[in-house]
């Protein structure tokens, strides 16, 4: 793959570029970037998928593969602050985000208004989450993937508390942030949306994590479990939290899912006094971290070929061979 502009030292994928390939590219960045020291955002993800191209063709081992990565982000001149906090799964963040900071207009010396400057600023920070994601996929252990809809609106907050749940069962969290202001039921159905589209795009899902507790109607709840149900139809089973409204309560909105969790306090079998009603339980402090243990299973069973019936079946057998409570693994 030529780029123009940029020269690529032994990293065509016949000869077998590897890592000294790799390190010959990232020398070479700065000859194509943009004025300024920035990179097309194009040619950054040209970069990194020859870098993936370069793994799933066996001539670059996972090691060497995370090296690439480090040093590309590291060495952009902008892009590696805002590509750092989502930590090594957001890898491609970087190039992107600092090229759409400093957004400019296609004509020269023209400048863009705050407001258009932001919205390709998100744009480009949206593509790059999803390239993150896709090469986190890649350097995993081939475990099963898991697209988590939460608040991901701040580092170390709930989003990240149920995606590292996922990350230390073995399976990929591919993040979807559903706290971007206006209706919550609303951003969940956009949210759903993006996750259908990844996977008629010929993503890896193996199943979708809500553990977001909704209780109310809005104008948008019947798009929401139209969703729901479409991805079910496609074979991706969606788990949601049960909540944490205490018995007799029920999560409405995502009416339709295979799995609503309860929760069961951890070393206890018996539901937690605050658990709504669901369908399985699990264990957690709260449904939320319930749901994010049964997301795991439901995906392995996901990645070994079963369906959404047969997923919802396996879990309940599982919760009631360990006593009634699938246990925190």
């Amino acid at each position: 793959m030529a780029i123009p502009g940029i020269s690529l030292p032994g990293l065509a994928p016949n000869q077998g570029g590897g890592l000294q390939g790799i390190q010959g590219l990232l020398g070479g960045l700065t000859t194509g970037a943009k004025p300024g020291g920035q990179l097309d955002p194009n040619v950054l993800m040209q970069l990194i998928q020859m870098i993936m191209q370069l793994l799933q063709q066996g001539n670059l081992s996972q090691e060497q593969a995370q090296q690439a990565i480090e040093g590309l982000t590291g060495g952009m001149g902008g892009g590696g602050e805002a590509g750092a906090a989502g930590g090594t799964g957001n890898a491609g963040n970087a190039g992107n985000a600092g090229n759409a900071g400093g957004a400019e207009a296609a004509g020269a010396g023209a400048v863009l208004s705050p407001m258009a400057a932001a919205g390709q600023a998100q744009e480009a920070m949206n593509g790059a989450r999803q390239l993150g994601d896709a090469f986190a996929g890649l350097l995993g252990s081939g475990g099963p993937t898991v697209a988590v809809l939460d608040d991901f609106s701040q580092a170390g907050g709930h989003g990240d508390e149920i995606a590292g749940i996922i990350a230390g069962g073995g399976a990929t969290a591919a993040k979807y942030n559903i706290n971007t202001g206006g209706d919550l039921a609303g951003n969940i159905a956009n949210s759903l949306s993006g996750v259908i589209a990844r996977v008629q795009n010929g993503a890896q899902v193996d199943a979708v994590n809500l553990s977001q507790q909704m209780f109310q109607s809005s104008g948008n709840s019947e798009a929401v479990q139209q969703r729901i149900a479409q991805l079910q139809a496609m074979g991706i089973p969606v788990v949601v939290a049960a909540g944490n409204g205490g018995p007799g309560q029920q999560n409405t909105l995502a009416r339709g899912a295979a799995l609503q969790v309860e929760n069961s306090n951890r070393g206890s079998e018996a539901r937690a006094a605050s658990s709504g009603t669901g369908n399985v339980r699990s264990e957690g402090s709260f449904t939320s971290q319930a749901t994010a243990n049964v997301s795991i299973q439901a995906a392995r069973a996901h990645q070994q070929g079963q369906s959404v019936q047969q997923i919802q079946q396996t879990v309940q057998q599982q919760a009631a061979a360990q006593g009634g409570s699938l246990n925190a693994k």
